[in-house]
């Protein structure tokens, strides 16, 4: 079976239960029991609380997929890869440390403003434009115009930082008002929405991740973003406007009934009924084959010292 065919087994929410054979992989959850083919699972992103038997670890490696832990709140934990993978990545990751600087960089945030605006522009042609105060668009597309011309690169990430945070705001308002989303915010979210977006984003940040480690990338060493995750979050952030953000605004838009989220002691938890919808919209819009075609160009270019310019739509 090609690597594409194989599926990613997400297990989201609280109370799920992981167990496995050498041939398959089961995943209860109240009432319901899954059953996967182990030679068909790519990849196994568990989300939440849940219990799972090293059985589910053992075959799921040595199937030669991976498996990512992420805590409730959408926050990387750990990767679990097979064994053997990491000594093949010793040469690009060497590139990756000599190569990566500002030029990277100004790639990364110049597909995600553009894809942004487009985001915008999409929503403004289709409903209305009452959306925007005076003169935000044209700020915004000024600030794109900026980004060449800013050679540190704390000036870059700041002004990045400020056309997002400027993204969310506008988005924020085609959205209704009792959802209270105004703007990102820092775990644990409050708000549904911003619950979902998370959620979406350690999807993707998943596909992103292992697709970085299968071709031997370090995704700690980021051109734009420092720290853990930061090449991944590099990676996805041109894609997360069309695969994440634009499904769960429409979610949102649709309506969220009183039962589907829990927002109180501070946090706002997502029900297994809205999960589900989630995964069976997002498993949709986050292209996998998108993400590797980026970072097909972004190995070839640090391979051939050629220009990165990749397609993120």
């Amino acid at each position: 079976m090609k690597e594409r065919d194989r599926v990613w087994v997400t297990v989201a929410g609280f109370g799920g239960h992981i167990k496995a054979t050498r041939s398959t992989l089961t995943v209860r959850k109240k009432n319901e029991e899954r059953q996967y083919d182990i030679r068909n699972v790519g990849h196994l992103i568990v989300v939440g609380g849940h219990t799972i038997h090293t059985s589910a670890l053992i075959s799921v490696l040595r199937a030669g997929a991976m498996v990512s832990i992420f805590d409730a709140d959408g926050l990387l934990a750990g990767v679990f890869t097979p064994s053997g993978h990491d000594e093949t990545a010793t040469r690009l990751r060497s590139v990756q440390k000599q190569t990566f600087g500002h030029t990277y960089a100004l790639t990364f945030v110049e597909h995600a403003i553009n894809e942004r605006l487009l985001t915008i522009e999409r929503y403004g042609n289709a409903h209305s434009w009452d959306l925007l105060y005076e003169g935000e668009l044209e700020f915004l597309h000024r600030s794109r115009e900026e980004y060449p011309f800013l050679i540190k690169m704390d000036e870059l990430r700041r002004l990045h930082q400020m056309n997002t945070d400027m993204y969310y705001e506008v988005m924020g308002r085609t959205l209704p008002p009792e959802l209270d989303f105004h703007r990102r915010t820092k775990r644990p979210h409050t708000d549904p929405v911003n619950a979902m977006l998370s959620f979406g984003y350690a999807l993707l940040y998943s596909v992103a991740n292992v697709a970085l480690l299968a071709v031997g990338m370090d995704p700690d060493l980021g051109a734009l973003t420092p720290g853990r995750g930061g090449l991944v979050y590099d990676v996805i952030d041109g894609f997360k406007p069309t695969m994440v953000d634009e499904p769960v605004f429409a979610i949102a838009r649709d309506g969220l009934g009183q039962e589907e989220y829990e927002s109180g002691n501070g946090r706002c938890i997502l029900s297994d009924t809205l999960i589900d919808k989630l995964l069976s919209v997002l498993h949709r819009t986050i292209e996998e084959e998108q993400v590797n075609a980026v970072i097909r160009d972004l190995v070839h270019s640090l391979e051939k010292g050629e220009i990165f310019s990749p397609v993120y739509s």
